[in-house]
């Protein structure tokens, strides 16, 4: 859902990858010179239980909304501690459910695209 609300005016990249794969992802963007634009584990759904997660990234300095590059990997970090903690869930294949946790997803994650863009 996030894709197609807004693949066409953002660079949108899809994983079809687990919550630790995709954090593993952003640490190294975050340490090739990203920035967050919104934390890892936002909102209070917590890492093993949804299968969709949007993070947004942003070229160092390149947007007043970017977190600075300490603060980032600090937030990544502390998103790899807090992940550990939790055990893996069976995988949700149920499509009813999985497009209610993309519609939780985009909810989140528009909110911080708005933001951004302002």
């Amino acid at each position: 859902m996030v894709f197609d609300k807004f693949g066409a005016s953002h660079d949108v990249d899809f994983h079809d990858l687990s919550s630790k794969e995709l954090l593993c992802i952003v640490g190294e963007s975050v340490s090739e010179g990203y920035a967050l634009l919104n934390h890892p584990l936002y909102g209070s759904v917590k890492p093993n239980e949804t299968p969709y997660r949007t993070i947004l990234l942003a070229k160092e300095g390149s947007s007043p909304f970017a977190a600075s590059s300490a603060e980032s990997s600090e937030m990544m970090f502390k998103a790899h501690t807090t992940f550990e903690k939790f055990t893996d869930k069976q995988k949700i294949t149920d499509p009813d459910l999985l497009a209610d946790y993309q519609v939780v997803d985009l909810a989140l994650a528009s909110s911080a695209v708005e933001a951004a863009d302002r």
